[in-house]
Parts: structure tokens; sequence; C-alpha cells
């Protein structure tokens, strides 16, 4: 398994995005970074879990997908739910 940041750049309101909020939530972990962004855990690649969440986005949004590293990690102003995630699931 690994830990991968999901970044997103919806062009609707987040009422219209049902199936990429539940399948988001599908993921072995996960948590709401910020506004825009979300950290999962899943097996598999950045690919793989773009793939599941495509299929829930609207045509002009856009998603980035990112494997996260302690290593190469820093952050500020996130929810401590959100800090508490990376410290448990970062490797």
């Amino acid at each position: 398994m690994a830990a991968y940041l999901v970044t997103y750049d919806l062009h609707r309101p987040a009422c219209a995005y049902p199936g990429l909020l539940e399948q988001l939530a599908k993921f072995p972990a996960s948590c709401q970074g910020l506004d825009s962004s979300c950290f999962v855990v899943a097996e598999g690649t950045a690919d793989d879990v773009r793939d599941a969440l495509v299929p829930h986005l609207h045509p002009g949004d856009g998603l980035i997908v990112t494997a996260l590293t302690s290593s190469i990690a820093s952050w500020t102003g996130l929810r401590p739910e959100a800090r508490r995630w990376i410290h448990t699931h970062m490797n």
C-alpha cells in the first residue's frame, strides 16, 4: 500500500460530485487535506488511483495524484486530522 495526495480542481459545486466523495472514502484510509485535496492510502499506483476517480469528474475538471513520502514532504495550515493522517500513513 502507498500514500497519495489527490488534488483536484472542480468546476461545479461540491454537491455535484457525490460519486467522487464516495470513491475517495472507499480507499483503505482517506482524509481531507485542504479544500481541494485529499490524502489516501491505496493498493496500486498513482495511475490506479487516478483511474478510480476520473469517472466521477466532469469534463474540464482537473486531477493530480502524487505519491507521498516523508523524506520530501512539508506542510503548514492543515487540519489536525490531516496532520495525524500524515504522521500515521506516510512512509
